[in-house]
């Protein structure tokens, strides 16, 4: 028998998930392990499904998030944000359901208390670069039209921060 979070003494941080089915921990990476973000069953301990994350930022974490009935989890990567199945299948392999390409992104929001929502709403924050100042977008998911692999995901709207460095979301219920 496995122990409960097996492996998890040099966790970092830790994060649940809004209807506290899961935890999801990081931990610095050691040499040529993969993964260091893992996605456990709350409920059992069990490993559920585990990411390649090198760095941590404060301010972007938690790198997966979920929505409020935990039908999806998203994940921020380089340039983009993956749709994952929020019900992780237990010993199943887990792919990615959607993409969305968001060049630039440095942290996401996704709001944990959206009881009785119709659509999903997210936001994102990308720092300046140096030809543009940073910007805060909405999005909802799904698109309400299909996007191209190739394009950016259309927001609902966005807005240009001058003089900002990063951004912290608080949803209204």
């Amino acid at each position: 028998v496995n122990p409960f979070l097996q492996d998890t003494a040099r966790v970092q941080i830790m994060a649940v998930s809004p209807q506290g089915s899961y935890v999801l921990t990081w931990e610095r990476a050691k040499e040529g392990e993969t993964p260091n973000m893992k996605v456990w069953n709350s409920h059992t301990g069990a490993l559920v499904i585990g990411f390649r994350q090198k760095a941590l930022s404060r301010e972007a974490w938690p790198y997966v998030q979920w929505t409020n009935d935990e039908k999806f989890a998203f994940v921020m990567g380089t340039n983009e944000v993956r749709v994952y199945p929020g019900m992780f299948p237990q010993g199943a392999e887990t792919r990615f359901v959607d993409k969305m390409r968001i060049p630039g992104i440095s942290s996401m929001s996704v709001p944990s208390e959206s009881k009785g929502a119709l659509r999903i709403l997210f936001t994102s924050f990308c720092p300046k670069d140096k030809t543009k100042p940073a910007r805060a977008s909405l999005y909802e998911y799904p698109a309400k039209a299909p996007v191209p692999s190739n394009a950016s995901y259309p927001a609902l709207l966005t807005k240009s921060l001058f003089q900002a460095e990063e951004m912290k979301v608080y949803w209204s219920p």
